[in-house]
């Protein structure tokens, strides 16, 4: 589920129910389980500098 603002900077918000993976063992099976239930949404990361303070680990494809 997904809400997209459209503007001079874009914005969105969603939720992944079930992982990205949809695999039950998965640590992130179910961290989004009760913001699918009430509709929270969190924020999508577009620009690099949203992402900082926000991911585990960077890497560049073929590098």
């Amino acid at each position: 589920m997904a809400v997209v603002e459209f503007g001079p900077r874009l914005r969105a918000w969603a939720v992944t129910a079930g992982g990205t993976s949809g695999h039950p063992d998965s640590p992130h099976f179910n961290d989004q389980a009760e913001r699918y239930a009430t509709g929270n949404l969190r924020p999508v990361y577009f620009y690099p500098d949203d992402l900082k303070g926000h991911i585990e680990r960077s890497y560049m494809p073929g590098k």
